[in-house]
């Protein structure tokens, strides 16, 4: 009977349940434990007690491009539990211009963006057919033969491309903000590039946005709770992480609240922060674990309001000149039948708001939802919520891809994962998956050909 071997991967998040469930696949037995009650990591939801209603910590989307998560969703057998656009329709509403939908149509990229492009009210002519310029620009691009675009904000690339700053600000970031969780004047170039090039121009379909019909913490965790211990595996949770033993450049084993725990092979899947704790002097010291000291974060700050009555006819919608940014109905999109409505607003990169009172903050957009939305002004808010979130995402300014350690490290047994590994893509659901089947494939290698087992932290 052949041996089976062990491997510990650290956290609970996407990228760590990512790595579990394919090291499961693989014939490892799998233990996960994670310091939460829960699993999901920064995609969670919890119940609110004023409410009792389910409100995920932040509206996360996925779109059409993101394929390793879409596989993730497939092989949790919950892929119909999430809804994925058949077609790209994002409503703009422009407080100044009025309301645009940016959609595709039946037409080769990048013409299928063209007659949206050209009916958008918050560009002049001028601006839509510079806009379309760039558009063939980015298409042709081979990023790979430009590595100094990671070392410039997309904003000057764009302003080499004779973009306008109305332009900028009123169409390139109404894309990107989203996305790489920042303004366009502080995210790497690289990194903008990617995607526009992955998520609207290499297909139709790449941009069609997607979020889940339930609650994060239902949507995700529960699932992999059970496709793991199928495979023989275990979840232990409610059990942090201490430390990262290593001796003779291998590590010996990995301290929880309950003990040691050893392995063969340990895949760390925790945020850069906890990582850089965990690891002992010996690595954080090394040229290739301390960068990651130096990885910066951004805030997402989400504002929950429930109205006493319907106020909005639409699933979901982004803003334009106002601190609003974007607005789900998700009474609309969790399909919830309910005398009232609840929206959730998403301010990315919200570096302007994450200091402020919570109590300001509802004010602010209480206002706010008054001038968008005028069946608002006549409703009576029963219930908010301010959800901070101050290192959110991992910060993708310039020069961020060389601070990004790849999932292979130089302890032979010892693997990272994490949106914040280099994936080539932003901080997001997509790079998490990606990040943790990247992480299994190293952490299985000094085990080839043989049983293996897989304790998940």
């Amino acid at each position: 009977m052949t041996e089976r071997r062990t491997a510990v991967v650290a956290g609970g998040g996407l990228a760590g349940i990512t790595a579990a469930c394919a090291l499961a696949d693989a014939g490892w037995r799998v233990t996960l434990i994670e310091k939460r009650p829960f699993l999901g990591g920064r995609s969670y939801s919890y119940t609110d007690k004023a409410t009792g209603t389910e409100v995920d910590n932040g509206q996360h989307v996925f779109l059409g491009c993101c394929t390793a998560y879409i596989s993730l969703l497939e092989r949790l057998a919950i892929r119909d539990r999430a809804h994925l656009q058949k077609r790209l329709r994002v409503p703009v509403i422009d407080k100044v211009w009025g309301t645009s939908v940016l959609t595709a149509a039946d037409l080769p990229p990048p013409l299928h963006l063209l007659p949206s492009l050209l009916r958008f009210k918050s560009l002049s002519p001028g601006e839509k057919v510079a806009a379309g310029w760039a558009f063939s620009a980015i298409q042709a691009l081979d990023r790979t033969r430009h590595p100094e675009l990671d070392d410039i904000t997309f904003k000057d690339w764009l302003l080499s491309k004779r973009q306008s700053r109305h332009s900028i600000d009123n169409f390139w970031n109404l894309i990107v903000q989203p996305t790489l969780n920042d303004h366009v004047s502080r995210v790497s170039a690289d990194l903008a590039l990617m995607v526009f090039q992955e998520g609207f121009l290499r297909s139709r379909s790449g941009a069609n946005v997607g979020w889940s019909r339930v609650g994060l913490t239902s949507l995700v965790g529960e699932a992999a709770t059970r496709y793991i211990t199928d495979r023989g595996g275990e979840v232990r949770l409610s059990e942090s992480i201490r430390g990262v033993e290593v001796d003779a450049g291998t590590v010996s084993g990995l301290w929880t609240e309950s003990g040691e725990v050893k392995a063969d092979s340990y895949v760390v899947a925790l945020s850069p922060e906890q990582t850089f704790e965990a690891l002992p002097g010996v690595l954080t010291g090394d040229p290739f674990f301390s960068r990651i000291a130096r990885l910066e974060s951004s805030p997402i700050v989400n504002v929950h309001l429930w109205f006493d009555r319907p106020v909005w006819d639409r699933k979901f919608a982004a803003f334009l000149n106002t601190p609003v940014q974007w607005v789900f109905n998700k009474s609309a999109i969790w399909r919830r039948e309910e005398p009232g409505q609840y929206l959730n607003i998403v301010l990315s990169g919200a570096r302007d708001f994450i200091g402020l009172p919570n109590a300001e903050i509802v004010a602010l957009f209480t206002k706010e939802m008054w001038s968008l939305l005028p069946a608002t002004r006549g409703a009576a808010i029963t219930r908010a919520l301010v959800v901070k979130q101050r290192d959110a995402t991992f910060a993708a300014g310039p020069g961020t891809r060389r601070l990004r350690p790849p999932q292979a490290t130089p302890v032979r047994n010892l693997s990272l994962a994490g949106d914040w590994t280099e994936t080539g893509w932003p901080a997001t659901m997509e790079s998490a998956v990606r990040s943790g089947v990247m992480a299994a494939q190293v952490a299985s290698r000094p085990a080839e050909g043989s049983e293996r087992q897989v304790v998940a932290v």
